[in-house]
């Protein structure tokens, strides 16, 4: 049957588009201590770092368990966390080791520390303080505990001669004295020699009295005293 004239056909309906299926529910996500692997690894580690293997023996240290622990799970807080307490570690020893004057030692811990975190910051600066301290010349001068007990004069006129090396400009001075008293007293006759540099440096308290003065080789490229 033909159309009537001047009669236009409606347009067919557009297509129902498909409906996108629903999105599969997420898997949930598994927290990693929930890992047996990874607290045992976890658990030797720290007994590892509580008795100070920190990178020996080869099979059983710190170090290693904490790397375990990193493979089995990835950017793990508490074994990235781990590792800077190994490399924190190494660089205590390394300042017990300098305090003592036991500069190959010192070196020994931080070499260690920079195999567990070659780019730490903290390494840096403190290889640069050991080797300035190791380098330095050291003056000392043992004193009467008697004599600084009595504000003897002939000592404070030692002291005051004494003192000239007190006030160079790479001079530091550690006083021990018996009592934070003996200690401001042996500091105030270092300060009679003549100079402007003050004297700086720190007091300990201990015994014998001593006066220890380190002048520090600031020529070439080992940076301040940290």
């Amino acid at each position: 049957m033909s159309l009537a004239a001047g009669c236009v056909q409606p347009p067919a309906p557009p297509p129902t588009p498909a409906e996108a299926p629903a999105p599969a529910p997420a898997a949930p996500v598994r927290d990693p201590l929930e890992d047996d692997a990874v607290r045992a690894a976890l658990a030797a580690a720290e007994r590892a770092l509580a008795e100070d293997r920190l990178l020996t023996p080869a099979d059983d240290n710190a170090h290693l368990h904490f790397q375990r622990a990193l493979a089995l799970a990835p950017n793990l807080p508490e074994a990235r966390l781990g590792m800077e307490r190994v490399v924190e570690r190494y660089l205590a020893l390394a300042g017990s080791a300098m305090r003592r004057q036991r500069w190959a030692a010192g070196r020994t811990m931080l070499d260690r520390a920079a195999v567990v975190s070659p780019a730490h910051p903290s390494i840096a600066p403190m290889r640069r303080q050991l080797e300035l301290l190791a380098n330095a010349e050291r003056l000392t001068m043992d004193l009467e505990p008697r004599a600084v007990r009595a504000r003897s004069i002939a000592l404070a006129g030692k002291l005051a001669a004494f003192g000239g090396n007190a006030r160079r400009a790479n001079a530091r001075v550690t006083i021990r004295a018996g009592s934070d008293a003996d200690g401001r007293w042996i500091h105030e006759q270092l300060r009679q020699a003549p100079g402007t540099t003050p004297v700086r440096g720190s007091i300990e308290i201990g015994r014998p009295p001593r006066v220890t003065i380190v002048l520090f080789n600031l020529d070439g490229d080992q940076g301040g005293e940290g």
